[in-house]
């Protein structure tokens, strides 16, 4: 842990896609600096793993069932963390959904059921969770983005289109709530290697050694990089962040022209 001091201690976290991934690395940070954390996903079963294994680290943990595409469910998952801990600090939007498929053979259902939870679950979380927020006299909520919001990227429409979504999403939320002591801002990670990345983006060593290829640090992002740049955005010394979008992608948006060819 690169942070010497626990300034989490005291703060509630919701964390949406926490139980694998960079969502669980997220919690277990968080956890690691003082957080109380409630763990939200759709599968009950990767949950329970989860808040067992924090907790076998000392951590105190609350997994609620949650599909973000559902707004019933969210304001059902806002009103159990308050109930349990008495306020809501801190919000991860981190849930996700992709696969690679050409743009003009995506499906109605495929691209719901991409855009659905990124897009409206973000706003979902967000609105539930920013009204408790302004309620209690503060928060802070940090959304998980990524660099092919801005630029695009074949393969991938629907999670781009959505993407860029929570981008606006987060600049217009954080300027509409910093009076009222809410910061908003997101992560961008490029490539991570986490938990079921690789089986849907980079399924062989030759897809996985072409996106290396594109980056000019030659490696992914770990799930602990990504944790590690979170909790910055949300400790004391970035306090006068809003709508900042932090790109973390080992110079990938950058490593194209000239450099791609040395």
């Amino acid at each position: 842990m690169i942070f010497t001091e626990r300034f989490l201690d005291g703060h509630v976290a919701v964390i949406t896609g926490g139980g694998t991934g960079i969502g669980k690395e997220i919690a277990r940070l968080f956890g690691q600096l003082g957080a109380r954390l409630v763990l939200a996903g759709r599968r009950e079963e990767v949950l329970a793993a989860a808040a067992a294994e924090l907790e076998a680290e000392g951590r105190e943990v609350l997994a609620v069932p949650t599909n973000v595409r559902e707004a019933p469910q969210v304001e059902a998952l806002v009103a159990r963390t308050v109930e349990r801990f008495g306020r809501l600090d801190l919000l991860i939007n981190n849930a996700g959904a992709n696969f690679v498929c050409p743009s003009a053979a995506i499906t109605p259902n495929g691209w719901r059921a991409v855009t659905s939870t990124i897009l409206d679950g973000t706003f979902f979380c967000s609105r539930y969770a920013g009204a408790r927020m302004i309620e209690q006299g503060g928060g802070q909520i940090v959304s998980i983005v990524t660099p092919y919001a801005e630029t695009g990227a074949p393969g991938l429409l629907p999670s781009c289109a959505a993407k860029a979504g929570v981008v606006a999403l987060t600049k217009t939320l954080a300027a509409e709530w910093a009076q009222f002591g809410v910061r908003v801002n997101a992560v961008s990670p490029g490539a991570v290697d986490s938990e079921g990345a690789g089986t849907r983006l980079w399924p062989t060593p030759e897809d996985k050694e072409k996106v290396l290829s594109d980056i000019p640090a030659r490696r992914m992002a770990t799930p602990l990089e990504v944790a590690q740049v979170t909790a910055f955005v949300v400790s004391p010394y970035a306090r006068f962040l809003a709508g900042a979008i932090v790109d973390m992608d080992g110079g990938q948006s950058l490593g194209k022209g000239i450099l791609a060819h040395m």
